[in-house]
């Protein structure tokens, strides 16, 4: 299951895996970034000046699959899957009972010696696609969903037939509408698209010294103090503060928070301190001014990471939020209340 930074199913070492490096194209380097925070072209800056021609976006239902975003994809079979929408991951996965439903040849994971490796597998759909967007032969990871990382524990049942990824997205724009619940993906761009207004860089960040790498963005700020964020749709809480970043944030009050909400679809299950309520921009803009922030237990025991928070779905919940996997960036549009 997920581990407590609330990156995916898939403990550290099956993700430091060769199944990337077999199967998908390579990710962007850690903190990778390309400046272009504009609002309106600029003479002196080629690549805002010239900016490659828009991409063909196509529209897809965001559906929701108990909280979750997900959108569904079809095979060249024509059979259909829902796949949550996971950009706090790199590897895109399936579960195992929905890669044989598809009648998917499977393969064992090749490049690790993880005793967890064991239990993850490969496959390829062909003739993936959203909507009428050509996916190609997309590569997965296929493991069991349904198993829990703690021993005699059952899990909530995933709600979704699997995950896709931030990789999944590479080179082309991803635009999640919460608002009017639809998601917009482009074909693969040949050149990055300027910000429209204030954007903040995609950086790839690895969690500690051999983790798996997840994307992070600045910009945000809480109660005005900047933070780092990692960017996790598959998190339906707002923002969730680590513990490195309690006492610097001037936290720490809000933080022994009695208030507990339960998030079934992280760790078999978490508890997390809720503390109502903080404002949150994105750069100087309001994102959410009533917006509930979490906290980790005493109970809980994080991982190091290189990022303040983690960002989820629910502080999106009001606002248009898209990533250009091209260029590498990030903005927002469309704020229009709290997140509660």
């Amino acid at each position: 299951m997920k581990p407590l930074l609330l990156c995916s199913f898939l403990t550290a070492g099956i993700l430091s895996a060769g199944f990337a490096a077999q199967n998908q194209p390579p990710s962007p380097p850690p903190d990778h970034q390309v400046h272009t925070q504009i609002t309106a072209p600029d003479p002196e800056n080629p690549q805002q000046a010239h900016p490659g021609s828009a991409p063909r976006m196509v529209e897809i239902p965001l559906l929701d699959c108990s909280g979750l975003p997900c959108v569904e994809m079809t095979a060249g079979s024509g059979k259909t899957f829902k796949l949550a929408v996971d950009t706090g991951e790199v590897n895109s996965y399936l579960d195992t009972k929905t890669a044989q439903m598809l009648g998917l040849d499977l393969k064992p994971l090749k490049g690790s010696g993880d005793s967890g490796a064991a239990q993850v597998q490969t496959t390829v759909v062909p003739g993936a696609k959203l909507g009428d967007l050509p996916m190609g032969d997309f590569p997965f990871m296929v493991l069991d969903t349904s198993q829990s990382d703690k021993p005699g524990e059952k899990p909530q049942p995933f709600p979704a037939d699997g995950a896709l990824t931030y990789r999944a997205f590479q080179n082309r724009l991803l635009q999640i509408d919460y608002t009017h619940h639809m998601v917009r993906i482009s074909e693969p761009q040949d050149a990055a698209q300027p910000c429209p207004h204030a954007c903040s860089d995609l950086l790839v960040k690895h969690v500690g010294a051999y983790g798996p790498p997840t994307i992070t963005a600045a910009g945000f700020s809480i109660n005005g103090q900047p933070v780092d964020a990692q960017i996790d749709t598959l998190f339906t809480g707002t923002m969730l503060v680590y513990p490195e970043a309690v006492q610097k944030l001037g936290l720490k009050k809000a933080a022994k928070t009695k208030h507990k909400e339960l998030f079934p679809y992280v760790e078999s299950g978490i508890k997390l301190g809720r503390f109502d309520s903080a404002a949150v921009n994105f750069h100087d803009a309001p994102v959410a001014p009533d917006a509930p922030l979490y906290f980790f237990t005493a109970d809980d025991r994080p991982p190091a990471v290189p990022f303040d928070v983690t960002i989820g779905s629910g502080l999106l919940s009001h606002a248009t939020v898209t990533f250009d996997f091209k260029g590498m960036h990030l903005w927002i549009d469309g704020n229009e209340g709290p997140a509660q």
